[in-house]
């Protein structure tokens, strides 16, 4: 199985720890599939020609990811300054984000060719490629896309059709429409709900997953990737929704022991 992500590599800067961690959708996302001893994974984006985009390829190179379409570019490698609350949540500012080399990068002909043979592709619904991607869609592959915390159910609407699995950071609120999309798509939509747990819809069936509890929650930066991440290959690998959320969580529960979203 080759898995490979598209194409959110950044750094997570933590002002009030003065700590900077690699992160990104993407990375964590194949971080993830390395570490469910997936041996094919790779990644396609650009980074900067800075000291955060040394950071990101020292990485890519410790976890031995396929890194081989990661492109040095003359914009800065994106960032996300990240602060913790009091209960481990993270929460951003309006000038959090700054997408530099995320948002001006674009794949090429030779990058859309070099993605015919995974199995798995995941990329974040933010992504300047997704309306590309999901045009140029290959039916023999899961296309996995996340939709974060603060896509609508208007936007997964608006692209689900050629998605395979919609992921998304649910509120309670939405979950009953979620509920109705997924029945008259006949799409995958799987919600994680923080200490909630986690629900999918599919094929007209609900499945519910609780959280794994931990002694400490010190950070959830990075966890949604896990999850998804662990939900993908399981699902790949035994075609059951119910393995797929207890990997899912597993996953997810492992990361909310340290700060950042990889290790």
């Amino acid at each position: 199985m080759k898995i490979t992500a598209l194409t959110s590599c950044c750094v997570d800067v933590f002002p009030e720890q003065n700590k900077m961690y690699v992160g990104g959708n993407s990375l964590n996302f194949a971080t993830q599939c390395k570490i469910s001893q997936i041996d094919e994974v790779a990644l396609i984006g650009g980074i900067g020609k800075d000291e955060y985009g040394n950071q990101i390829i020292n990485h890519l190179k410790k976890m031995q990811l396929d890194h081989s379409r990661i492109y040095r570019i003359d914009a800065p490698t994106a960032s996300n300054k990240i602060f913790i609350d009091d209960q481990g949540d993270r929460y951003f500012k309006a000038d959090s984000w700054n997408g530099g080399a995320f948002d001006a990068f674009r794949l090429s002909e030779s990058d859309w060719s070099a993605l015919q043979d995974s199995s798995i592709v995941a990329m974040p619904a933010g992504d300047p490629n997704l309306a590309e991607l999901l045009k140029r869609k290959n039916p023999s592959q899961l296309v996995v896309i996340d939709f974060l915390d603060y896509f609508g159910l208007e936007d997964i609407t608006h692209h689900i059709k050629n998605i395979d699995i919609v992921f998304l950071s649910g509120k309670e609120t939405m979950l009953n429409d979620l509920n109705v999309l997924s029945q008259k798509s006949g799409k995958m939509i799987v919600a994680t709900l923080g200490a909630k747990g986690s629900i999918a819809y599919f094929n007209n069936n609900t499945y519910i997953q609780k959280a794994i509890a931990v002694d400490q929650i010190i950070d959830t930066t990075g966890c949604g990737d896990a999850f998804q991440a662990a939900f993908s290959i399981a699902w790949v690998r035994t075609n059951s929704i119910h393995r797929a959320l207890e990997a899912g969580a597993l996953a997810a529960s492992k990361v909310l022991g340290f700060v950042g979203a990889v290790q």
